[in-house]
C-alpha cells in the first residue's frame, strides 16, 4: 500500500480537481467521474481509475462522502459478500513446529499476549514469541478489536530469521512472503498455502468494497460498472489455486511385495490405501528402484539384489496416479532369475510410458537419458532431471543404454538447460549412503549446485531411512524419503518412510510438509499413527539441525 505521506498527496490532487471542475456545485460535472476512496487505498483506486478515463477524455474528483460519490472504495470488515480480497496473510512457524493449526480465537488470545506459551495447542511449553513485519502491517485491530499488547513488529529479513532460529516464534505474515522455509499453519480448518479448506471463509485477509452509484444516463451507468471492474480487477488479488505436488520414497514391488501382492491376486494392493490420496496431486512423483518387465522371471520372496517385478506391476502405479517416475535407479536393469540385457529396462521404460507416467534418468543413450521429462500442471511447466551415483554399471554413455550419471557437471548443464526449457526444475537424485538419516558432504555439495544451475526443488532417494532437509536460498531439499513399497521388515527405519507435499503458487514453492507413512506386511503403505509419525518426524529434524 502507498505510505501515508502519498495518501495525504493524493487526496490533495482530488481535492484540487474537484474544485476546478466542480466550481460550487455538489456534484461533478457529467464529463467527470466522482470518486469517494479510504485514504488506504486512495492513491492506487486514483491511478488505476485514471488509466480507465483517460482514453475516454474523463476527469475524476473527489467526493467528499459515499453520497455524492460516482464510485466509492472502501474498506470493508469480516463479512466477505461481495468485497474483493486484496491480501491474504497466514500465521506461520518454524518447519519443526508441532503445531497444525489454530482458530482465531486462538489467534486473537495470542495477539492480545494473554498466553505465553504453546502448550494448550501442542501439549509442549515452548516459549511464545509473536511477531509481525513492519512494512506491510496486517489489520489486528479490525481482527482483534481488544487485542490488548501488540505483537512486536520486526522488517520482514528479521521476523524470517526469527523463524529459523526460534522454536517458538509465530509470525503473521502475507501470503506473497511466505516460502517453503516455514511452515503455514491452517486457521479455522483453512490453510491457503495448501488449497485446504474453503477458501472462501479464511478470515485472515484484507478486503474493500466497491459502489457505484445508478445514474440517470444509462451509458453513464454502464461507464461506471467498466471503471467498478478495472479497479476490482487492479486492486483485488484472485485466490490462491495451489499446484500440489506430492512425492514418495523408493517403490520396490519386487521380492515379497511382489510375492504377497500375486497371492492376494492384485498387483495394485500395495497402492489401495494411499493411491487414491496420492492421484488427488496436480503432480505425483515417485523414485523406481527395480525393474517392471515380463522379459525375465521375479524371483519372488527370497533374498536376492534382482528387483524385478512383473510388467503387470504398473497398474499399480496407474492406480495411485503418479505422472513422474525417475528410474535413474541401482536396480532398473534387473531381470531376476537369468540375465536378459537390456530387455528388462527397455521394457520398464515402455510399460511406464503406456500407463500415463513420463520416466526420467534413463534412456537409450546418454543424451537420452540426461534429458528432461516436462509436465505441465496448472499453466506451469516443470522440468524433471533423474540421475543416479550407486550403480556405475548401469549408467548411460554415448551409443550405450542407461542411467543418467550423477556428477556435477552433468547436474549444471542439464539444469540450466531445462530451466529454459521450463519454468520449474525438480531434480531426484539416487544417491547417499544407506539406512542413516545424515546425508553426506557429496549429497550436500551436488544439492547445492543443482540450486546455484536454477533448480527449485531437489529430493532424494536411496538411503532407505528418511533423511535430513535443508533450504538453500530459497529452495528446499530433501535428501531421502525413506521406503514407500518395499519388504525390508528387519528394521524399524526401512518399514518408515514420508510422503513430502509440496506446494506451488505459480512457479513459486510457497510450502512443503511431510505426511509419515508405515509399510505392513512387506509392501503397503499406510499413514503412520499419530506416535509413529512423531518419531519419524524427530528423526527428520534431528537429522537437519545437525547440518547446521
Amino acid at each position: 500500500m502507498p505510505s501515508a505521506a502519498l495518501y495525504s498527496t493524493c487526496l490533495l490532487v482530488l481535492a484540487a480537481l474537484a474544485f476546478a471542475a466542480c466550481g460550487q456545485d455538489e456534484r461533478a460535472p457529467p464529463s467527470t467521474v466522482s470518486l469517494a476512496a479510504d485514504p488506504e487505498v486512495a492513491a492506487a483506486t486514483l491511478q488505476l481509475a485514471a488509466e480507465f478515463l483517460a482514453p475516454r477524455a474523463l476527469d475524476i474528483v473527489s467526493a467528499p462522502d459515499a453520497e455524492q460519490a460516482d464510485l466509492t472504495v472502501r474498506l470493508t470488515g469480516a463479512e466477505p459478500g461481495d468485497a474483493l480480497v486484496t491480501r491474504y496473510w497466514v500465521p506461520v512457524v518454524s518447519l519443526d513446529h508441532p503445531a497444525a493449526g489454530l482458530t482465531m480465537a486462538d489467534l486473537g488470545e495470542m495477539f492480545a499476549g494473554h498466553v505465553d506459551d504453546w502448550s494448550a495447542l501442542t501439549g509442549r511449553p515452548l516459549p511464545l514469541r509473536v511477531l509481525v513485519p513492519n512494512d506491510p502491517v496486517p489489520p489486528i485491530d479490525r481482527w482483534w478489536p481488544d487485542n490488548g499488547r501488540p505483537p512486536e513488529a520486526l522488517p520482514l529479513d528479521e521476523v524470517r530469521a526469527a523463524l529459523a532460529g526460534e522454536e517458538g516464534v509465530l509470525a503473521l505474515l502475507p501470503l506473497d512472503a511466505v516460502d517453503v522455509a516455514m511452515r503455514s499453519l491452517a486457521v479455522a480448518g483453512v490453510n491457503v498455502v495448501f488449497g485446504t479448506g474453503d477458501i472462501a471463509t479464511y478470515p485472515l485477509v484484507e478486503r474493500i468494497w466497491l459502489t457505484t452509484r445508478q445514474a440517470e444516463d444509462d451509458q453513464f451507468t454502464q461507464l461506471l460498472d467498466q471503471l467498478a471492474d478495472a479497479v476490482s480487477r487492479g486492486l483485488g488479488v484472485p485466490a490462491p489455486a495451489p499446484i500440489i505436488l506430492r512425492a514418495t520414497g523408493d517403490i520396490i514391488p519386487a521380492r515379497c511385495a511382489y510375492a504377497v501382492q500375486r497371492d492376494l491376486g492384485d498387483l495394485r494392493h500395495a497402492y489401495l490405501e494411499l493411491g487414491p490420496w496420492l492421484a488427488e496431486a496436480d503432480l505425483t512423483v515417485g523414485s523406481l528402484d527395480a525393474a517392471l518387465s515380463d522379459a525375465g522371471e521375479p524371483l519372488g520372496c527370497v533374498e536376492t539384489f534382482s528387483l524385478l517385478a512383473p510388467a503387470a506391476s504398473v497398474d499399480g502405479l496407474a492406480f495411485a496416479g503418479f505422472d513422474v517416475m525417475t528410474v535413474a535407479t541401482n536396480h532398473v536393469k534387473d531381470c531376476g532369475v537369468a540375465p536378459c540385457g537390456d530387455q528388462a529396462f527397455f521394457e520398464t521404460l515402455a510399460n511406464l510410458r503406456a500407463a500415463g507416467i513420463e520416466p526420467v534418468g534413463a534412456g537409450a543413450d546418454l543424451a537420452a537419458a540426461r534429458a528432461p521429462g516436462i509436465v505441465t500442471a496448472g499453466g506451469v511447466r516443470f522440468a524433471f532431471l533423474g540421475y543416479d551415483e550407486i550403480a556405475t554399471y548401469y549408467h548411460a554413455e554415448p551409443g550405450v543404454a542407461g542411467t543418467a550419471p550423477l556428477n556435477e557437471a552433468f547436474l549444471r548443464e542439464d539444469v540450466a538447460a531445462a530451466a529454459l526449457a521450463a519454468d520449474v526444475v525438480v531434480v531426484l537424485p539416487q544417491w547417499g549412503v544407506e539406512y542413516t538419516a545424515d546425508p553426506t558432504s557429496g549429497q550436500r555439495a551436488l544439492a547445492a549446485a543443482a540450486v546455484e544451475a536454477g533448480a527449485g526443488l531437489v529430493i532424494g532417494n536411496h538411503p532407505h531411512w528418511v533423511q535430513a532437509n535443508e533450504v538453500i536460498d530459497g529452495v528446499f531439499v530433501a535428501y531421502a524419503l525413506g521406503n514407500f513399497v518395499f519388504d525390508q521388515d528387519w528394521s524399524v527405519e526401512t518399514q518408515q518412510g514420508v510422503v513430502l507435499e509440496v506446494a506451488f503458487h505459480g512457479t513459486q514453492a510457497k510450502g512443503v510438509r511431510y505426511h509419515p507413512i508405515r509399510i505392513v506386511d512387506q509392501h503397503q503403505p499406510v499413514f503412520a499413527d499419530e506416535a509413529e509419525a512423531g518419531d519419524i518426524l524427530q528423526r527428520i529434524w534431528d537429522a537437519s539441525a545437525a547440518l547446521e
